[in-house]
């Protein structure tokens, strides 16, 4: 089924320098992001269908920006 991708946690500073593509999971960094290590929690979920449940499951990401 589909797959979303929607940050969900995380401190307000990394929330503000990481954004996530809710389609296909790419995360970027904004511009003018200061340098240092950012954590975010990200609630994957695929929708179910006939065949298969619907699932969700949440993970910590870190991007370390130089």
């Amino acid at each position: 089924g589909k797959v979303t991708y929607k940050i969900v946690g995380g401190n307000t500073k990394s929330k503000k320098a990481l954004k996530i593509d809710a389609k296909t999971g790419a995360v970027k960094v904004k511009k003018r992001t200061r340098k240092g290590t950012y954590k975010v929690k990200v609630k994957i979920t695929a929708a179910g269908n006939s065949t298969y449940k619907a699932k969700s499951v949440t993970v910590t990401i870190s991007v370390r920006v130089k």
